[in-house]
């Protein structure tokens, strides 16, 4: 069997790091009988990404309008006085 390279062994390191802090994060929240700081962190994560996304979607609309959708028309149509006098035949 051969050696795992460096990005290896050091994603295997971090993994393990990780593992043994949601372990001790459990134990420290059963024992405060208090709730977990990483679903804390998921939900403020969550929380984050919302709130990134409402404004980015706001600067967007602020900046080029509401989208798709909407239709600006304006018709320029000259005023003579035979429009004024003549009936509109459609």
């Amino acid at each position: 069997m051969s050696r795992p390279d460096r990005r290896t062994r050091l994603r295997a390191a971090a993994t393990f790091a990780d593992h043994l802090l949601c372990h001790l994060d459990s134990l420290i929240s059963a024992r405060l009988d208090i709730r977990p700081i990483r679903s804390q962190l998921a939900d403020f994560a969550a929380w984050l990404g919302t709130t990134w996304r409402t404004h980015l979607h706001a600067a967007h609309v602020r900046r080029y309008g509401p989208g798709r959708g909407v239709i600006a028309v304006v018709i320029n149509r000259p005023h003579t006085t035979e429009d004024k006098e003549s009936p509109c035949e459609r």
